[in-house]
């Protein structure tokens, strides 16, 4: 059985994947309290004891608003811990796989139009930069995998999906962004992808890895709400309505389309986001 070091292994992603890895490697998981990350010999001395074939880094500062007031924090997690990490991969020649974002682009891209890996990354906002940040210093470890996705969800923490439910128990309509294009994401299609990439062990680089079909926020809302059985109105606003309810929230990208043809080249097909959606809700609605 090879081993895998896995670090973010609570989260909304890294909890669903160490119980679905464990059925087939020896995973080692490590939390925020278990493994300082931004600590370079820690880092090193871990995977020195674990001696792993992968190392996944499901880790990171995913608050978008919240890196705009605290992008340093951000920048030591996001970027300068991936540098330890890809370091430490190094050190035991371990293959390592990073799970980066849709917001290293700058997303002002026509909506007619998907964003290949080989286009030139452009972020507008701190997460997008400090994610960028991670991006290059894990190709120090040449031995990588750097997966983008979008829009996730998952059944542990908190997401996008759950806010809707719950915003739909209190209120008779409710106002979603309809400008703003992408792929929601389930944790369940992305663990399905990262396991493809395990056991194919393409060639190294970038992989955009989200599911099938693109849909609005709005449009992803009402789906939500015909699957769920919920009678909730879902009124269509702009960012820039949205901007002007919320000042405080930082500009999110209009388009986030990823293309997926350099996966699929590799024989992986993501699940189309209907039906992740349905999975997903069949669970969290239980």
């Amino acid at each position: 059985m090879k081993n895998v070091l896995l670090i973010g292994a609570d989260g909304m992603l890294g909890g669903e994947l160490k119980e679905r890895l464990e059925k087939k490697y020896n995973v080692v998981g490590t939390t925020i309290e278990t493994l300082d990350i931004t600590n370079k010999q820690a880092v090193l001395d871990k995977a020195k004891e674990v001696k792993p074939y992968f190392i996944i880094n499901c880790a990171a500062y995913t608050n978008v608003d919240g890196c705009e007031t605290h992008e340093e924090l951000a920048l030591s997690v996001n970027g300068t811990a991936v540098s330890n990490i890809a370091d430490a991969a190094k050190q035991e020649d371990a293959t390592f796989i990073h799970i980066s974002t849709d917001y290293v682009f700058p997303g002002n891209l026509s909506v007619d139009k998907i964003y290949t890996e080989d286009m030139e990354p452009n972020p507008v906002s701190a997460y997008g930069r400090t994610k960028l940040v991670g991006e290059e210093n894990a190709k120090k470890a040449e031995k990588y995998y750097i997966l983008r996705t979008a829009w996730l969800y998952g059944l542990g923490g908190k997401n996008f999906v759950k806010t809707m439910l719950r915003l739909s128990k209190e209120k008779d309509e409710i106002s979603v962004v309809n400008d703003q294009h992408g792929s929601p994401t389930s944790t369940t299609t992305l663990c399905e992808i990262i396991e493809g990439i395990m056991e194919k062990e393409p060639e190294y680089g970038i992989y955009h890895s989200t599911n099938e079909g693109f849909t609005t926020w709005c449009d992803f809302t009402k789906k939500i709400f015909e699957i769920a059985n919920i009678k909730t109105k879902v009124k269509g606003i702009t960012s820039k309505e949205y901007k002007q309810m919320y000042p405080q929230s930082s500009d999110r990208p209009t388009n986030s389309q990823l293309s997926k043809e350099k996966l699929k080249s590799v024989g992986i097909v993501p699940t189309k986001w209907e039906e992740a959606l349905k999975a997903y809700l069949k669970e969290e609605l239980k």
